[in-house]
C-alpha cells in the first residue's frame, strides 16, 4: 500500500510555509504603514507647531517693532523681543528634537495599537519604541520573508520531485514489495507455479 504521507507531506509543508510567508508579508506591510504614518504625522505636527510658533514670533516681533518705532526708547519693545526670542528658541528646540519628542512616542503608540489589533499573528518581534528599532525590525522582517521565499521554493522543488512519475513508480514498487499481503500473494503464486511444474 502507498504511504500517503509521502505525497501529502510536501503539500502540507508548502501550505504551512505559504501561510507563514503571508503572515510575514502582512506584518511587514503593517510595519511599513506604521512607519510612514508616524513620519507623516510627526512631520505634520512639527510643521503645525513651527507655523504656530512662527506666527506668534512674528506677532510679537511686530508689536515690538511698533512700540520701539513709536517710542524710540522704552521697556515695551524689550519685553516683546525677549518673548519673541524665547518662542524662537522653543521652536528651534522642537524642530531639533522632534524625533525624540514626537516621532519615537508616536511610533511606540502606533505599534502598541498594531499589537493590540493583531493578536492572530504570532509576532516574534517586540513592539518598536523608536525609529531605529522600527528600522531594525523592518530589516529582520525582510530577511525572514526572503528566507520564507527560499524555503517555499525548496518545498516546491521537493513537491515536484515527490510527484514525479519515476518517484511515484518507485514508491509504488517499494510499498508493493514491503506489503505483507503482497508478499503472501506473491509467495502463493510462486508456490502454485512451482507445483504445476512438478
Amino acid at each position: 500500500m502507498i504511504n500517503s504521507s509521502d505525497f501529502t507531506r510536501p503539500v502540507s509543508e508548502l501550505t504551512a510555509e505559504a501561510k507563514r510567508y503571508l503572515n510575514l508579508r502582512i506584518g511587514l506591510a503593517g510595519m511599513v504603514i506604521n512607519k510612514r504614518m508616524a513620519e507623516f504625522t510627526s512631520q505634520l505636527i512639527s510643521m503645525l507647531l513651527l507655523a504656530g510658533i512662527f506666527a506668534m514670533v512674528m506677532f510679537m516681533l511686530s508689536f515690538a517693532f511698533v512700540f520701539w518705532y513709536g517710542k524710540n526708547v522704552g521697556a515695551y519693545h524689550e519685553g516683546f523681543l525677549i518673548v519673541s526670542l524665547l518662542y524662537t528658541i522653543i521652536g528651534v528646540l522642537i524642530y531639533k528634537y522632534k524625533r525624540q519628542l514626537l516621532l519615537d512616542p508616536l511610533i511606540k503608540k502606533l505599534n502598541e495599537k498594531h499589537q493590540l489589533l493583531d493578536d492572530s499573528m504570532d509576532s516574534d518581534l517586540p513592539p518598536a519604541e523608536n525609529l531605529e528599532m522600527l528600522n531594525k525590525q523592518l530589516e529582520i522582517r525582510q530577511l525572514q520573508i526572503k528566507y520564507s521565499e527560499l524555503s517555499m521554493q525548496k518545498q516546491l522543488d521537493d513537491l515536484g520531485n515527490a510527484l514525479s512519475p519515476t518517484r511515484m513508480m518507485n514508491s509504488l514498487l517499494v510499498s508493493a514489495l514491503t506489503s505483507s499481503t503482497m508478499l503472501m500473494k506473491s509467495a502463493s503464486l510462486l508456490l502454485r507455479l512451482m507445483k504445476r511444474k512438478k
